[in-house]
């Protein structure tokens, strides 16, 4: 009974973290082509490997939200005598899909991170994951091609000044290892 009550405790916990991304998402699949609710709740499931399976319930409210803030917009037409909803990203929904992707991305570096390190002393048996590569240079490099020359300067600073921090990091820590491995 304890351990039913602890299961729908982290499914509820789980459920709420991912509302946060549905609307994030359905953007990102719409701008690859217009479909169904349907066909993004299908999409979702099969992207996640059945991972986040959404219901009608979870799917036409934030359609509707992001239809009414003028991200998408409704495209109905009839097919085999039956009227079929179609949705389809506007402008603005791509412009603000692309800065919600720029701020993810910004934010999945960092908490991801924070989470991976904090994994390795929370979870029994589980060493962090590390990646040296905290971004990809060929996707730098091509995000670079659509920016003014101020704006790919504003970027590679901060790039720099978050890599010359993390070698400071690494330093301080490689320093204390070698004061400790001298004391011993």
């Amino acid at each position: 009974m304890l351990a039913e009550v602890e299961e729908e405790k982290i499914e509820s916990w789980i459920k709420e973290m991912r509302k946060g991304y549905i609307k994030l998402v359905v953007l990102m699949f719409l701008n690859e082509e217009a479909m169904s609710g349907y066909d993004i709740m299908k999409r979702i499931e099969e992207a996640t490997l059945g991972f986040w399976r959404l219901t009608s319930g979870g799917i036409y409210p934030v359609l509707k939200e992001l239809e009414r803030k003028g991200y998408i917009k409704l495209v109905s037409f009839n097919k085999g005598g039956r009227k079929k909803k179609i949705y389809a990203i506007t402008e603005d929904g791509k412009r603000i899909l692309k800065y919600a992707l720029e701020k993810q991305q910004k934010m999945e570096e960092i908490i991801g991170g924070m989470f991976r390190e904090f994994a390795g002393n929370i979870l029994e048996n589980v060493e962090p994951s590390f990646s040296p590569k905290v971004f990809s240079f060929s996707s730098l490099m091509r995000s670079l091609k659509h920016k003014t020359p101020n704006e790919q300067k504003r970027l590679l600073m901060s790039i720099r000044a978050d890599l010359l921090n993390a070698i400071k990091i690494v330093d301080k820590k490689l320093e204390q290892i070698e004061r400790e491995g001298k004391n011993e």
